[in-house]
C-alpha cells in the first residue's frame, strides 16, 4: 500500500463517524475550540472525546496548539483541502 493511499485511508476513517462529522461541524463554526469545551458539548467521556481529536488531528483535517495545560483545536482548512484536492485528482 502506498503512503498515499494509507493518508485516504486515514482521512475516511476519520470522516466515518457522526461524532467526528459533528466536532468538525462545531469547530467550523467555533473556528478553535477547547478540548473540554468540545467534550461539554457532545457530553462526551474524556477519553472518548481524546480519541475523536486525535483522529481527526492524525489524519490532518485538525491542528492543534498547546496554551499552558489546555489543547485547542481548529480545522486545518489549507492540509484538508490539499488532501481532498489530490483525492480528485486521481478521478479525473
Amino acid at each position: 500500500m502506498t503512503k498515499l493511499n494509507e493518508k485516504y485511508i486515514l482521512l475516511f476513517k476519520a470522516l466515518a463517524n457522526e461524532e467526528r462529522i459533528e466536532i468538525l461541524k462545531l469547530l467550523h463554526k467555533n473556528k478553535e475550540m477547547y478540548a473540554q469545551t468540545i467534550e461539554r458539548c457532545f457530553y462526551l467521556e474524556q477519553s472518548t472525546t481524546s480519541h475523536h481529536l486525535n483522529m481527526l488531528r492524525r489524519s490532518g483535517i485538525l491542528k492543534s496548539r498547546k496554551e499552558g495545560r489546555r489543547m485547542y483545536y481548529s480545522i486545518d482548512y489549507s492540509k484538508f483541502k490539499v488532501i481532498f484536492s489530490t483525492f480528485e485528482m486521481l478521478f479525473s
